[in-house]
């Protein structure tokens, strides 16, 4: 009972000092929210475009049209359906993989007034504005370079050149900044539960943003589309080239026959002519049987093709946004003066709590 009494009297106690002190808390929490807005307006706006995608199922449909057309031809497909290795949840490590990052660099950018007409990636490493700050930040990094030899990047670059057709790259420290940077700029979620994708792009220039936006949903439809169709195309390809070998052989054979035929016209009574003529007849018709069963292969490979072609349903396609998305000025003075007050309370606990400290020190 006394224990919370005295935590009461401790309470009240620091309340009225607090009040005692509201002027110095007034001048503190000024200074902050004049801060907050230097800080505000110093940060350059960025302004976000978003695209919303809803991709088919992982789980390949049903074949439909194309087992009834399988089945026609005697083939049996009923072990197609299975499942695909490549789900949604994957996407956004696809967008942000530096394979489909460096698709991104070469693709044209045009601000509203044409001012920047540049590639992504020129935009990125010439084009930004920085707070004030930045270039103070930046100091260090710029010294650094200046002890970078000519010499040394033309070697970098001959080394990043040459390695390109391996598994792995070389980048140079220029270039993994402008892949960082793009990495935080270009954000892709997956609802699972909806089965709907989001891609969001943050850029200084709306126009801009709403480039980039409809390139990267443009490029994760095109890298789906080209694995789930990979084995079926070449498939389809391999098929096409046996079919066309087996046309021309049936259409070579077809000849040879029609020649016979025209050559020996008078004499088709003699037995031997007959056999030559029907073993050329035979050859024919055998050609004709494989050259019949590879066009319906290759009918059915096509369409097996356009089959596993994934559809995306554009939910909300790229728009210039109007307003910017980030600073939000509001938050930052909300967040700064929030912080000074609670900062200049702890302080003036902690000092209380130093002085009692000291105080019962030279009593003892």
């Amino acid at each position: 009972m006394f224990e919370s009494v005295s935590k009461g009297e401790d309470v009240i106690n620091l309340l009225r000092l607090i009040w005692r002190k509201k002027y110095k808390f007034l001048v503190s929490c000024s200074v902050a929210f004049v801060v907050a807005l230097i800080i505000g307006f110093s940060i350059p706006k960025s302004y976000e475009s978003s695209v919303v995608l809803a991709p088919e199922s992982a789980k390949s449909s049903s074949l439909g049209a194309l087992s009834s057309l399988a089945s026609f031809a005697g083939f049996d497909m009923s072990g197609l359906q299975q499942e695909d290795a490549l789900y949604p949840e994957l996407y956004p490590q696809i967008v942000s993989s530096t394979a489909f990052l460096e698709e991104l660099y070469s693709m044209n950018v045009v601000s509203k007034d044409s001012e920047i007409n540049t590639t992504l990636y020129s935009y990125i490493q010439s084009h930004q504005k920085k707070p004030w700050w930045g270039g103070i930040l930046d100091f260090p990094q710029k010294v650094k370079s200046w002890f970078v030899t000519k010499q040394r990047m033309a070697g970098d670059s001959l080394s990043a050149a040459s390695v390109a057709p391996l598994a792995y790259r070389v980048y140079s420290e220029e270039q993994t900044s402008v892949m960082n940077k793009l990495k935080k700029m270009i954000v892709c979620t997956v609802d699972v539960g909806n089965n709907v994708i989001t891609i969001n792009v943050e850029m200084q220039d709306p126009y801009i943003a709403a480039q980039v936006a409809s390139r990267v949903a443009e490029l994760l439809q095109q890298k789906v589309s080209e694995y789930r169709t990979s084995k079926s195309v070449k498939d389809y390809e391999y098929t096409l080239e046996l079919y066309e070998a087996a046309k021309e052989d049936y259409y070579t054979k077809q000849s040879v026959f029609a020649d016979y035929l025209d050559n020996n016209a008078l004499g088709v009574t003699l037995a031997r002519y007959r056999k030559d003529g029907d073993r050329l007849e035979d050859e024919m018709t055998l050609a004709y049987t494989i050259y019949c069963q590879l066009a319906q292969q290759k009918e059915i490979a096509q369409a097996k093709v356009q089959e596993h072609t994934p559809v995306f349903t554009v939910i909300q396609p790229p728009f210039v946004p109007t307003l910017h998305s980030s600073p939000s000025k509001v938050f930052l003075i909300i967040s700064f003066v929030i912080l000074t007050l609670f900062g200049h309370i702890i302080w003036i606990i902690v000092k209380k709590d130093v002085k009692n400290t000291l105080k019962n020190k030279k009593l003892h």
